[in-house]
């Protein structure tokens, strides 16, 4: 038992070697709480400044990380490219967050040492889900990303409505983390394992076929939640409404990924089989069968809730679960043609849907009111924000030359492939409905004439920086995606696709 305990030890010790990106982000957060206490006032450009730093060495740690595929702290975190290019996906996020936060108005500079180290708990907590091949583990990293999810939602402590969007978050959250956890002491119950590709094993060797339905169900409720499927949706809008607008950005792109990043690992790792670049669903569940139809429904209700909407917040956030449908089609097919197309898409989603978020961010503090009216004759008050947020908004809808159209085109035909063809059906129809909302955005911005005694709006140089650098890859990879998608290619070693 002493040797066992020894060789775990040993085991531990040598992976934090290859934990550096994530024990960066941990001791950032820990300097910036430090240096919040050392200082005196609050000081926000300090605060982001360190958090900025510690992403850009998080980066560089990613950049040189050893190239290997391994398993970490005893089975319980993977070391491979999947995990590495979801990390990427939320660095980047999580500086776009942190720089918007700078100047945005409905933050505001008190508490910024909190808020900036809970942006980088967030993440951290992303980094983990990303990694998680441990049924404890994505338990953990699950309630880590939620718990300081609900804490930025309610950052606005003198805001009504940012206070009841935290306490919502933690209603649901709560609820979902009991199934989650419920879910998974079913699991462990049946196959007598928390490791991923164990659990995999023994349902090959047989089990409940009851027990084990009920178990992935369960924990498929939990996932649910944290992307913002249908039916597990009802917090995103009254979230990204009430948390202030980078929090909102960053939530409808970073945890959406980190989820599907964990349900990826969760249905190929543990509930398939591979076979030459395609898998085959383990027991008498036909689990792609369940993940299709929240897709479909995921993205019909959604696309028909933001018909009606007028609040552009919310009309983001039933777009955004629209989307999770779109990129559940992809992980629904258990193929690498399909695991490609789903972070493809999640690639360019970061920075068409933050970008949209960010156009009202940098309108935030001229027109004073998220309402679509609001929005009347922005193509002449601000020519800049107005064309930025119709590249953002053509790419959400799917229509080329840009790179959401290119997204959409490789989920359709991972879907065609597969031959299942009422989804594709159900997905084109969806894709026509939101080309309404959308373009219910468009003509006010271009067709309606701004309100009487309107003045040009001037907007902040760091906002034309970053709407510049976010509607760049929006078109660029529209026209030439094969590099990304390359990069997509090399990351699925994980799984035996290429």
């Amino acid at each position: 038992m002493e040797l066992m305990y020894e060789q775990v030890v040993a085991q531990n010790v040598s992976s934090l070697s290859y934990f550096v990106p994530e024990l960066i982000l941990f001791g950032t957060i820990v300097l910036i709480l430090v240096a919040d206490m050392m200082v005196c006032g609050d000081r926000p450009t300090l605060m982001a400044s360190l958090a900025l730093g510690g992403l850009a060495l998080t980066a560089a740690a990613l950049v040189y990380q050893p190239a290997v595929d391994r398993d970490l702290f005893a089975g319980t975190l993977a070391l491979d490219p999947f995990a590495t290019f979801f990390k990427f996906l939320f660095v980047v996020a999580l500086t776009i967050a942190v720089l918007v936060s700078m100047k945005a108005e409905d933050v505001g500079a008190p508490r910024s040492a909190e808020y900036n180290a809970m942006m980088l708990t967030l993440g951290s907590g992303m980094f983990l889900m990303a990694s998680a091949i441990n049924l404890v583990t994505m338990f953990l990293a699950f309630e880590m990303v939620s718990l300081t999810s609900y804490i930025l939602t309610g950052h606005l402590t003198d805001e009504k409505r940012s206070s009841e969007a935290a306490l919502k978050y933690v209603i649901y959250s709560a609820a979902s983390a009991g199934i989650f956890l419920f879910g998974m002491s079913w699991l462990f119950g049946v196959t007598g394992t928390l490791y991923l590709p164990n659990i995999a094993h023994s349902l090959i060797a047989g089990g409940t076929p009851l027990a084990v339905g009920v178990a992935v169900i369960l924990i498929l409720v939990g996932l649910g939640y944290k992307i913002a499927s249908v039916p597990f949706h009802f917090w995103a809008p009254d979230a990204y409404t009430g948390a202030p607008a980078p929090v909102a950005g960053l939530l409808s792109v970073g945890p959406k990924a980190a989820g599907m990043a964990l349900l990826t690992r969760f249905l190929y790792e543990g509930l398939s089989v591979g076979a030459g670049g395609e898998w085959i669903g383990l027991h008498q569940v036909n689990w792609p069968a369940v993940i299709a139809i929240l897709a479909a429904a995921s993205m019909t209700v959604g696309n028909l809730s933001a018909i009606w909407q007028g609040n552009i917040k919310r009309l983001l956030a039933y777009s955004s679960i629209a989307h999770a449908g779109y990129i559940l089609m992809g992980v629904a097919m258990l193929s690498s043609a399909g695991l490609k197309a789903v972070m493809f898409y999640l690639a360019i989603y970061v920075f068409m849907n933050f970008g949209a978020f960010l156009v009202v961010i940098a309108l935030a503090g001229h027109i004073n009111s998220d309402k679509l009216e609001a929005y009347a004759g922005l193509g002449r008050r601000a020519p800049f924000l107005a064309v930025a947020m119709a590249v953002f908004l053509v790419s959400l809808a799917g229509l080329p030359p840009t790179s959401g159209f290119i997204g959409k085109l490789y989920l359709f035909l991972a879907v065609w492939h597969k031959e299942v063809y009422w989804l594709a059906v159900v997905a084109a129809l969806n894709t026509v409905v939101a080309l309404y909302f959308y373009a219910r955005i468009l003509r006010e911005m271009f067709l309606r004439e701004p309100p009487s005694g309107a003045e040009s709006i001037a907007v902040r140089p760091l906002y034309l920086v970053l709407l510049g650098a976010m509607v760049a890859p929006t078109l660029v990879l529209g026209l030439y995606w094969s590099p990304l998608m390359d990069i997509v290619g090399g990351s699925l070693r994980f799984l035996g696709g290429n």
